[in-house]
């Protein structure tokens, strides 16, 4: 597994991940195939800014053949870094997103960042597990949302990481 910075020629790589219902799904409890349109200026804003000032970065997960296995964002914020992470289905429980996570959280400390939150929500089992394996600790409640396939409102959770021991 390797992480490399997403190029404008992979954008459909990153589309058809974002169109996996598993992916989708467990990040907000509704499956929707998004826009492409806005996706695709959401993905050609990012990489603009990718390599000038730090805002959000998007690396493709790639296994060892080369072929995408997921994505992660860098979204910086000062000092603080938010690592949002989508893998395939196929490519789960296979350690990629740990991997992944951890190469994100080295490169974030590279960049200066001190400390990382990510937001999850409270059902969300697989992720809890992924990122408090990386380190991360539970805070508080952040706010809830309503998933309509689920029909109920879930609540959303900080989970947080000093960068210290990051790499």
């Amino acid at each position: 597994m390797y992480l490399e910075k997403a190029k404008l020629e992979e954008f459909e790589s990153y589309y058809q991940i974002k169109c996996e219902k598993f992916v989708a799904f467990w990040s907000w409890g509704d499956y929707e195939i998004p826009p492409r349109e806005n996706l695709y200026r959401f993905y050609t804003g990012c990489l603009q800014h990718a390599g000038g000032e730090k805002q959000k970065e998007i690396y493709l997960i790639k296994t060892d053949e080369g072929e995408a296995a997921g994505y992660l964002y860098l979204d910086y914020s000062g000092n603080s870094v938010d690592i949002p992470i989508a893998v395939r289905e196929r490519f789960t429980k296979k350690g990629i997103a740990k991997q992944a996570i951890t190469e994100g959280l080295r490169l974030a400390k590279a960049q200066g960042c001190s400390l990382s939150e990510v937001e999850i929500r409270e059902d969300n089992a697989a992720s809890i597990r992924l990122y408090t394996s990386c380190g991360y600790r539970r805070g508080k409640k952040t706010r809830e949302i309503y998933s309509s396939a689920l029909n109920r409102t879930i609540g959303m959770y900080a989970y947080r990481k000093k960068l210290e021991d990051a790499g």
